[in-house]
């Protein structure tokens, strides 16, 4: 999350530049830690034995932060890099690079909350606040990556082999 779209706009555009994304960042971890609450001393565990339950416990804030933060985490970011690797390696198109983008944002959803709900289940008020903000990186990565797809496909896709999609990479 956030490393090919910010590698790539630092290194091919005059978007953002490195200290304005890490003044951005900074900002936003900054605040993300100030309206965290403090963790609650003690919380019921639940360890629900099939899925529906793991992931209902896990809206509901009432799983630890660790089984809402790391299943979601590590299945978005090995999506998010296969998706750039297909378009790197010319066999997305912009279209289906965007669609998978689309597929991934309900449960990006689903994850901010389950994450803001159960961060008051953890051992210290610092890992609540880095989950927190890297549910709202994940964020900040669709915009870059919308941005990407707008005003800058060539550095991400090969246009001379997009003659289909006349309009992506004008």
């Amino acid at each position: 999350m956030l490393i090919n779209s910010l590698s790539l706009l630092f290194s091919y555009t005059p978007f953002i530049s490195e200290f304005e994304a890490a003044l951005l960042l900074g900002a936003i971890c900054l605040l993300v830690a100030m309206i965290t609450p403090q963790p609650l001393p003690q919380w019921p565990i639940r360890r629900p034995g099939n899925l529906y339950l793991f992931l209902q416990s896990a809206w509901l804030g009432q799983a630890p932060l660790k089984d809402a933060f790391w299943p979601f985490f590590i299945l978005f970011n090995a999506a998010l890099f296969y998706n750039d690797y297909r378009a790197m390696e010319g066999t997305f198109t912009i279209a289906s690079w965007t669609t998978v983008h689309i597929m991934l944002a309900m449960p990006l959803i689903y994850w901010t909350g389950a994450v803001w709900r159960c961060s008051d289940k953890c051992s210290g008020r610092i890992w609540s606040a880095l989950a927190r903000f890297l549910t709202v990186a994940a964020y900040l990565d669709f915009g870059l990556r919308w941005v990407i797809r707008e005003y800058y496909p060539q550095i991400l896709f090969n246009c001379q082999q997009m003659i289909i999609e006349w309009g992506d990479c004008i």
